[in-house]
């Protein structure tokens, strides 16, 4: 079965367009839409936590932990 595909255009400058292409060497992703797709996911898990009085802590190489704060 054929999933069928909504087509999104996008201006960016460039050096978004090159912020972009760092992130997708840094994470080994193989395309840009696949970094914007993680990016969504990990958004949406952000988002899920927040709404449920939940956190996100992130924890430093020295073991120090502190809150992700994005909204």
């Amino acid at each position: 079965m054929k999933k069928d595909k909504i087509r999104l255009s996008l201006d960016l400058l460039p050096e978004a367009k090159a912020h972009l292409e760092l992130v997708q060497t840094k994470s080994r992703a193989t395309t840009i839409l696949e970094v914007f797709r993680r990016a969504l996911a990990l958004y949406e898990l952000i988002l899920d936590q927040q709404a449920a009085k939940g956190k996100v802590i992130l924890e430093n190489a020295d073991g120090s932990r502190e809150v992700l704060r994005i909204l």
